[in-house]
């Protein structure tokens, strides 16, 4: 019986040795290919460049806005934003030259109104006041008959408040600006209100405080800082939340327009707040140029002025706010022939009842949906108690102004 032989081997191939245990098998994951990413071409041009670094595209183009928006009476919001827009610019302008020091404030406000192309800007800040206290007034009535704080739109309304509250604030800080004796007599009433509540030692401040040049100073950027930066920053940030409110909420069509359900870009709408815009603005313009002021006369506790020594108040002297508070000084009046003193309890009641007329608006008129007709609009069963706070709104307002208008010295 003949031994097994070993088969015979490769030529050049030796015996492996046994291989060790090579783990766990990890298992390998194909690689997809993919196709390179297609990078969009830069748009060239200037406005272009400008659309796509700020993302003007999908907030202006791209976001649509019913076509029954194109219209006189939902463009006034937008004029109002441009009218603010030009007084912040010219106020920025006359702050180059103006300086809130009580000795020389008014003879800088004298030599603006004298001066060709300043006395066109001062002008235009003051005209455009008027225009901006119309457009908030006929935009509130607007948004108010429409019912368009219904539909869970309550905050939108309560934002156009602090707004308008914000826009008076501007007025009555602005007339003190000018620095003759009708500007002399907002922090006049400030003292009057600070020592009524028993703060004027606290605060060093009263109206015979102001008869002095240095604290009347003090006071005066007081008042000029208000003007010129806490307010604008606040304007600024709840005009951005009005318009985010709107945006996002919707825009209200009122009764008297039916919707068609078709949409245009927002840029149409912006054309129509320009076409708008100019028509107005041009108005003031021509306000600004044809219409001069006087400077007025001098505040009392400078020695040039004719009511220098005087310890009355301006009020007392015959002198009168002008414009959009006019009102306050009638309300003053009012108060007063009740012997209510000091008499700017006036304003200070006329104030916190016109502001709660309007805050308590969306809330006694709440509804699913906005009136969808003219009768459903003035239902004074169902929209009684919001037309009775309107009225009791306006009715302060006007009597303010005619008491403020027809009203003696004194």
């Amino acid at each position: 019986m003949t031994a097994p032989t070993e088969p015979p081997r490769s030529p050049g191939k030796e015996k492996e040795p046994p291989k060790s245990d090579p783990g766990p098998v990890v298992e390998e994951r194909p690689v997809i290919e993919t196709a390179p990413e297609t990078v969009p071409k830069a748009r060239r041009g200037f406005w272009q460049t400008i659309e796509d670094q700020l993302a003007i595209t999908p907030l202006v183009k791209e976001y649509l806005t019913p076509v029954e928006v194109n219209n006189f009476w939902y463009s006034l919001g937008g004029v109002l934003g441009i009218s603010l827009f030009l007084e912040a610019l010219t106020g920025v302008i006359l702050a180059l030259w103006y300086r809130p020091d009580a000795a020389v404030a008014y003879s800088i406000t004298r030599d603006m109104l004298q001066a060709p192309v300043w006395s066109v800007i001062i002008n235009f800040h003051y005209w455009n006041s008027f225009l901006i206290f119309g457009l908030v007034m006929v935009h509130m009535m607007r948004v108010f008959i429409s019912g368009g704080y219904r539909r869970g739109k309550q905050g939108l309304w309560l934002v156009g408040v602090v707004l308008a509250s914000l826009t008076f604030v501007v007025f009555m800080t602005g007339e003190s600006l000018h620095w003759d004796e009708v500007g002399f007599a907002v922090p006049w009433h400030i003292g009057e209100f600070v020592e009524a509540i028993g703060l004027s030692d606290a605060l060093n401040y009263a109206p015979q405080v102001l008869l002095n040049i240095p604290t009347a100073t003090e006071k005066l950027n007081q008042i000029y800082t208000v003007h010129i930066s806490i307010v604008p920053v606040l304007l600024i940030f709840f005009i951005v939340m009005h318009y985010f409110l709107v945006k996002v909420k919707g825009i209200s069509l009122p009764f008297w327009m039916r919707e068609s359900g078709r949409t245009a870009p927002f840029s149409r709408h912006i054309r129509e707040w320009v076409i708008f815009g100019a028509l107005a603005i041009g108005v003031v313009i021509l306000f600004a140029i044809f219409l001069p002021r006087e400077p007025g006369t001098a505040p009392q506790l400078l020695p040039s002025s004719p009511l220098f020594g005087s310890k009355d108040g301006p009020g007392d002297l015959g002198y009168k706010p002008t414009g959009p508070i006019g009102w306050t000084h009638g309300m003053n009046i009012f108060v007063a022939s009740f012997g209510m003193e000091p008499d700017i309890w006036g304003t200070v009641i006329g104030m916190l009842v016109m502001l709660g007329a309007l805050l308590i608006i969306p809330f006694v008129d709440p509804g699913p949906h906005e009136p969808e007709t003219s009768k459903a609009a003035f239902n004074w069963r169902k929209r009684g108690w919001a037309f009775l706070a309107m009225a009791i709104f306006w009715i302060v307002l006007i009597g303010g102004v005619i008491s403020n208008i027809v009203a003696a010295p004194g």
